[in-house]
């Protein structure tokens, strides 16, 4: 439904960032056409330690 909308609204790109721990989660999304694009270090805290983001993203 998101996708949907996005492309309606003429959206160009969307961009998502998931922890890398997230296997099930960055497979849905791979699911529905995401690919990885990067790692952003040290991107967030998160029980008392930074931790790293995946930045995946689907061209519309």
């Amino acid at each position: 439904a998101l996708i949907g909308r996005a492309k309606q609204l003429g959206y160009h790109k969307l961009v998502l960032s998931a922890f890398p721990w997230n296997a099930a989660g960055m497979a849905l999304y791979q699911k529905y056409g995401f690919r990885t694009v990067g790692i952003y270090e040290e991107q967030g805290f998160l029980d008392e330690k930074w931790v790293d983001t995946i930045i995946m993203e689907k061209i519309l």
